[in-house]
């Protein structure tokens, strides 16, 4: 028996290599069996798709794996598939994250988090509004696992004060604490499925971080010294760890829902923009997809699921009773707890002057997006010839400047007193912004320090959503090039005698399940360029598949492995399996509901997507549109079928 166990023992350890070298010899046969391009194409595929699925690499290396297999199947020259690895999209990508570095190293994104915190009320109702509230806002813009990233040590605060006061009495004076000490206690870092390493906690908790090791403590289901016959405290305790597990679910899912209202809050949206300009563009037509007009679409159903999130976080709270401690006369408790928030934001001091550049050129970014195409006017992309201008365009501009701007005005337009820190005293701690704010002696008040330099930069950009980004695109071409995306949508024609709406509604809860156990940003890259396919086949407009398929991508609230913001509370150790999925459940279904409502609604109406354009009748052979006398058209029934006659 102990043979047996100690071989599977080392399988076990050796799992991940055994699968590297496994999987492409038992999926094989594709090649072999049926030698056709689309086959040798599936095989390159399903190998990196079971890759990324059961993560026997970081997904980043697994993304690169197109540029070695497509051009050694025959699948496409090594020179096309490198070029889907720096598309316009990508940059547009790329400009935003630079941006959102430069948010989050002047600590812009703890300010609004903080004064959104202190503008609601204490009881846990309002406090959940004031830790979501940040969160959706800022993932709509940055990095949604930098914002929840972020969230974390402010959460963990805000539950170490309401359970001093629980234990301790509103009435009874506690030390305080401070939020810096925290600050850096997650280090977030991409692996290669886009799952967040959490080795800094445990780092944090080995040398001694207070805060860690008191919620740690707290969180301990042990025997409470001090004994009562009614056990109130014992009854505090569970409210106290089923409000720990609301907050925290309150943080991922509120960036999730967040990252969906704009273009660039979410991995799936990017590549959904790259997929369909790609496509598109064969038939010789715009997407018409533009920052402005998904600002449209996505911001008002991101608010619908903000506020059924909210509702639905206070049920889960406490059910039907909702929130029986204020009911009992325990305000006091949540007083303490906004006094505390309303002491660390006065702790940030006004605003530096690197602080406001940082948002003016945040804002102008925002404005030059919306404004550079708005539809209903023209915008000043009009100004330049067709096609030479897309939203890349501002992102890398704004992204450039903060290498440029300063951090700190001439000396002859400061005062005396820097701006930048607050001392009453010889004492007193100085306040800075991520430790990049320092007390500068006279010889240094006019030296140039620009608010970026590339260490930074190199340093907190996810690089391996990037190249993760690339690889998707680079599979999506090569399902195109093979033709194995039109197989795939044949073999789906059977959706053609069912109503257009039930064919997304079956679609997006397929996504929305797949997405919960691989990276969202896959999910899109495998299912949009099907569907683009398939619409065509059915005579249906592709945008009425590929929009809510990436929409659909976004909603994982089930497992830690769903999304970045899932594996960070998840890795705060006040949640299990068990809790994300009771509470995420119901958050999958009802968003997905939700989105194809609006979608019915305002969205498909809005983009015009009941009349199928004329062009995408044409057909494509080799990747090439045929336009010219040497087609019949056979059958323009909703099927499309066409004949080309030689």
């Amino acid at each position: 028996m102990g043979m047996p166990k100690q071989i599977f023992r080392g399988i076990t350890k050796w799992k991940n290599f055994l699968i590297v070298f496994l999987v492409p010899l038992i999926l094989l046969p594709i090649v072999t069996k049926i030698d056709t391009k689309p086959a040798r194409c599936a095989y390159g595929v399903l190998v990196i798709g079971i890759y990324w699925v059961l993560e026997v690499m970081p997904l980043a290396a697994t993304s690169l794996l197109p540029v070695v297999l497509f051009p050694m199947l025959g699948v496409m020259p090594v020179q096309q598939i490198c070029q889907s690895y720096f598309k316009d999209t990508l940059m547009l990508f790329l400009g935003s994250l630079v941006v959102a570095v430069a948010v989050e190293r002047w600590d812009l994104h703890r300010r609004i988090a903080l004064r959104a915190l202190t503008l609601v009320g204490p009881q846990p109702r309002w406090l959940m509004l004031g830790i979501m509230f940040p969160c959706w806002f800022l993932s709509m813009w940055m990095s949604n696992t930098a914002t929840t990233a972020m969230m974390v040590p402010i959460l963990n605060a805000i539950l170490l004060q309401i359970k001093e006061a629980r234990e301790i009495g509103p009435n009874t004076k506690k030390n305080s604490f401070r939020l810096s000490a925290e600050k850096n206690m997650i280090e977030t870092s991409f692996t290669n499925n886009g799952k967040i390493e959490d080795d800094a906690i445990q780092e944090k908790g080995a040398n001694g971080d207070t805060n860690t090791i008191e919620m740690q403590k707290l969180m301990k289901k042990e025997p409470i010294e001090k004994e009562e016959e009614n056990g109130p405290i014992k009854s505090e305790d569970k409210e106290f760890i089923q409000l720990a597990k609301t907050f925290s679910l309150c943080v991922a899912f509120s960036a999730n829902i967040g990252g969906v209202a704009t273009l660039t809050g979410t991995p799936p949206n990017i590549v959904f923009k790259g997929i369909a300009e790609d496509e598109f563009k064969i038939y010789d037509m715009d997407s018409g997809i533009t920052f402005a007009n998904w600002l449209v679409i996505g911001l008002p159903l991101s608010i619908i699921c903000f506020i059924f999130l909210w509702g639905w976080m206070q049920f889960y709270f406490d059910g039907k009773k909702c929130f029986p401690c204020v009911a009992r006369g325990e305000e006091g408790s949540y007083d303490n707890v906004k006094k505390f928030l309303h002491k660390e934001y006065l702790s940030l001091g006004s605003m530096t002057f690197a602080e406001k550049m940082v948002l003016g050129d945040f804002v102008i970014l925002a404005v030059l997006w919306i404004t550079r195409n708005p539809q209903f006017v023209p915008g000043w992309g009009a100004l330049f010839p067709k096609k030479y201008i897309t939203d890349s365009v501002p992102a890398i501009l704004m992204a450039v400047l903060p290498f440029i701007l300063p951090s700190q005005p001439p000396g002859f337009l400061r005062s005396q007193q820097l701006n930048c820190t607050k001392a009453a005293s010889k004492d007193d701690e100085v306040i800075s912004n991520d430790e990049v704010v320092v007390e500068l002696d006279k010889a240094k008040k006019d030296e140039y320090v620009p608010l970026l330099n590339w260490r930074i930069v190199h340093e907190k950009l996810a690089w391996g959503v990037i190249l993760l980004m690339g690889g998707g695109f680079a599979l999506a071409d090569a399902c195109k090039a093979s033709g194995l995306s039109n197989t795939i949508a044949e073999s789906l024609s059977f959706l053609a005698g069912i109503p257009p709406w039930v064919s997304v509604l079956i679609l997006t809860i397929i996504v929305a399940a797949i997405t919960n156990i691989t990276s969202n940003a896959a999910t899109t890259t495998i299912f949009v360029p099907i569907v683009f396919h398939l619409a065509i086949k059915l005579g249906v407009h592709p945008l009425f598949f590929m929009i809510p398929i990436t929409l659909s991508a976004s909603f994982a609230f089930l497992l830690p492995v769903g999304t970045p913001p899932n594996a960070i509370v998840f890795s705060t150790g006040y949640l299990t399996i068990k809790d994300m999925v009771f509470g995420g459940a119901v958050v999958n279904i009802v968003t997905v509901l939700i989105m194809n409502l609006c979608f019915n609604a305002y969205i498909s109406p809005f983009l015009g997507l009941s009349v199928f354009p004329e062009a995408l009748r044409l057909p494509i052979v080799n990747g090439t549109l045929l336009k010219n006398g040497t087609l019949l058209l056979v059958n323009q029934t909703l099927n499309a079928n066409y004949t080309i006659v030689p």
